[in-house]
C-alpha cells in the first residue's frame, strides 16, 4: 500500500512538472520553425565566401568576423549603434516610467486617457510615423514654428537630419513598450504603501527612494532590456530622421545584403547584432535575480 502511494505520488510530481513544458510545447514549435531555424541558416550564411557577383559562395570562412571587428567602419557602426540605444533606453525608461506613475496614481477616470494617448503610436505604422516627424522637425515645420511663436528663437531652425532627430525618433516609438511595461509592475503594488510612509513621517522622495525604486527595479530593468533591444535592430527611424554619417548595424546589414549582395557580411553583422541582444537579456535576468533574492 505504502509502495503504491509513494509511485502515485512520484507520478503526480512528474506530471505537474512537466505540465508548463507541454502548456508552452505549440509555441516552443512555432518558436522553432519561424525564429530558430532561420538564425541557424543565417548563423551557417555568415561563414560562407563571397566572391565576385554571387550573393554567396558554399564554403568556411572566420572573415566575415575578422573584417567586422578590424574594419573601423563597422566598429564605428557597432558602437554608435550601441551608444544611442544606451541613450534612448534610459531616456525612454526615464519617461515611461514617470509616466506610469502619473498615471498608476490618478483616478480611474483618467486612466484610459492616458492608456489610449500611450496606445497611439502602437496603432500607427513606422513609417506614418516618420513622417510625421518630417513634418515637425524641419525649419518650416511645426517645431519651428512654435519655438518663433513662443519668442525663444528669431530665424527657423531645422533638427531634421540630426542625431537628434534620430534619437527622439527611438524614444517615441519604444517609449509605449516601457510604459506599459512599468505600469503593470505598479498595478501589482498597493497604493496605502504610499500613505504609510506618509504616515511615518517620509517625505514623497524618501518613499521613492526605499518604497517605490526597490519595488519597480525588476521592471525598470525588463523597460530596459526592451527598449535597448527594440533600438538596437530597428533601421528605418535612425536612417530616414538621421543625418548620412549615422550608420548604425541596421544601415549596414541593409547596405551589404541589398546594396552590395554580401549576403555572408550581413549574416555575419546581424549574428553580432543578436548575440549582443541576447548579451543584454542574460545580464539583465541575472542583475533581476539577485535583487529579487535579496529582496526576498
Amino acid at each position: 500500500m505504502s509502495d503504491a502511494y509513494t509511485t502515485a505520488r512520484a507520478r503526480l510530481a512528474r506530471r505537474k512538472a512537466a505540465a508548463p513544458w507541454i502548456l508552452m510545447l505549440p509555441a516552443l514549435i512555432i518558436v522553432l520553425i519561424f525564429f530558430g531555424l532561420p538564425t541557424a541558416y543565417m548563423a551557417r550564411m555568415s561563414f560562407n565566401l563571397h566572391e565576385g557577383a554571387k550573393l554567396y559562395t558554399p564554403g568556411f570562412t572566420f572573415d566575415h568576423y575578422i573584417n567586422l571587428f578590424s574594419n573601423e567602419v563597422f566598429t564605428t557602426a557597432i558602437w554608435t549603434t550601441v551608444k544611442l540605444s544606451l541613450m534612448a533606453s534610459v531616456v525612454t525608461v526615464i519617461i515611461g516610467y514617470a509616466f506610469a506613475l502619473l498615471v498608476w496614481l490618478k483616478p480611474a477616470r483618467w486612466r484610459l486617457l492616458f492608456v489610449g494617448l500611450a496606445l497611439c503610436p502602437l496603432l500607427i505604422s513606422e513609417i506614418a510615423i516618420i513622417f510625421g516627424w518630417w513634418m515637425f522637425f524641419p525649419k518650416n515645420g511645426l517645431l519651428s514654428f512654435a519655438l518663433m511663436s513662443s519668442g525663444l528663437i528669431t530665424d527657423k531652425i531645422s533638427l531634421m537630419y540630426t542625431e537628434f532627430a534620430a534619437f527622439v525618433g527611438l524614444v517615441y516609438v519604444t517609449l509605449p513598450f516601457c510604459f506599459f511595461i512599468l505600469l503593470s509592475i505598479l498595478d501589482g503594488m498597493d497604493k496605502r504603501m504610499l500613505e504609510a510612509g506618509a504616515d511615518l513621517g517620509a517625505s514623497p522622495l524618501v518613499t521613492f527612494r526605499e518604497v517605490l525604486l526597490p519595488l519597480t527595479r525588476t521592471g525598470l530593468l525588463v523597460a530596459f532590456s526592451q527598449s535597448f533591444i527594440w533600438t538596437m535592430g530597428t533601421y528605418a527611424t535612425p536612417s530616414a530622421l538621421g543625418p548620412d554619417t549615422l550608420w548604425t548595424m541596421g544601415f549596414l546589414i541593409q547596405e551589404q545584403m541589398l546594396g552590395r549582395s554580401n549576403w555572408p557580411l550581413a549574416s555575419a553583422l546581424s549574428m553580432v547584432l543578436v548575440v549582443g541582444v541576447a548579451v543584454v537579456i542574460t545580464f539583465t535576468r541575472s542583475l533581476s535575480a539577485k535583487r529579487t533574492t535579496l529582496h526576498v
